[in-house]
């Protein structure tokens, strides 16, 4: 198995692999499952195109119809202040996405992010069975 986990307990028992602290997007494959877990919410996002970063994302504040989504970078502040952009999703930091809703785009932000769980397609059979 190839999934891959990051939890905030360091206690909990999962059958994936190691732990880890950050998803690139170059990573992420078509119909993966990526949860992101914030300090109040749990987000879900199911890779569609993974060349355009698109998916199906749903949770937090979307509530749980999931919604069309391209995710687009972590961003985290370093100690000093400064900004700092990761290509993909990073534990630490806040995960952005932009939604399309009719004519109009909207921007989802994340609040920080304490948990990933990447389950890969290719391990989701083994993972049921």
């Amino acid at each position: 198995m190839q999934c891959e986990a990051l939890y905030d307990s360091g206690n909990h028992q999962s059958p994936c692999s190691d732990q880890l602290a950050a998803i690139a997007l170059e990573d992420i494959s078509v119909h993966d499952k990526v949860v992101i877990r914030t300090r109040n919410s749990e987000y879900r996002f199911s890779v569609i195109d993974p060349v355009n970063h698109k998916g199906l994302l749903s949770g937090g504040a979307l509530g749980d119809e999931p919604r069309e989504a391209f995710l687009i970078e972590s961003r985290s502040k370093g100690e000093s202040g400064a900004v700092h952009d990761f290509r993909g999703l990073k534990s630490g930091a806040r995960a952005l996405f932009y939604l399309s809703s009719g004519n109009k785009v909207e921007r989802v932000t994340t609040s920080e992010i304490f948990g990933l769980t990447h389950v890969k397609a290719i391990d989701r059979d083994s993972l049921i069975s």
